[in-house]
């Protein structure tokens, strides 16, 4: 019997999944999933998927830093994700999700990143990704009634360079 409902959201999960990454084209810290928790439940992310899938082409001795950031604003733009619950008596998640992938590269506008709750630095290469598992017990614990946002920051503008990020949590 599983101690909480577990959940996955990424870039790609819209109600109609097609393979299209989240494209981000500056250096300022951008985000790819943006998500807002509920009044009744915090949320506890126990693992972080990102990576780079591909541009035109990519600047030299460059790299990228995925974060999880609190952010603040007024979300515009994106597409809603759809959470999948991997365990548990079905439930919809109380979270809210958007992503700037999906169907089609949606980019999500009218936030700011400010704290940072986790992050990693990967080159801005093909195919360049990393994931990390929290230990139970450490998982990165999101408050109530809050805004947050799985971003890119690059050291280099890339052309066009798509973006792929995945988070499994529990509420």
């Amino acid at each position: 019997m599983p101690l909480a409902r577990a959940y996955k959201v990424g870039v790609f999960d819209t109600s109609t999944w097609l393979p299209t990454g989240a494209t981000v084209t500056s250096t300022t810290t951008t985000p790819i999933l943006f998500l807002s928790t509920s009044a009744n439940s915090d949320l506890n992310i126990s693992c972080v998927r990102a990576g780079i899938l591909g541009a035109a082409a990519f600047p030299s001795n460059a790299s990228v830093v995925f974060s999880i950031n609190t952010v603040t604003g007024t979300k515009a733009g994106g597409n809603a994700a759809s959470a999948t619950q991997l365990s548990g008596i079905a439930k919809a998640t109380l979270a809210t999700w958007s992503t700037a992938g999906g169907t089609s590269a949606a980019a999500i506008t009218g936030l700011t990143a400010t704290t940072e709750w986790w992050a990693e630095p990967i080159p801005f290469t093909a195919g360049s990704n990393w994931a990390e598992w929290k230990t139970p017990g450490f998982e990165i614990n999101l408050p109530v009634s809050g805004q947050f946002a799985l971003c890119v920051t690059a050291s280099s503008a890339g052309t066009g360079t798509t973006f792929s990020g995945e988070v499994e949590y529990t509420e």
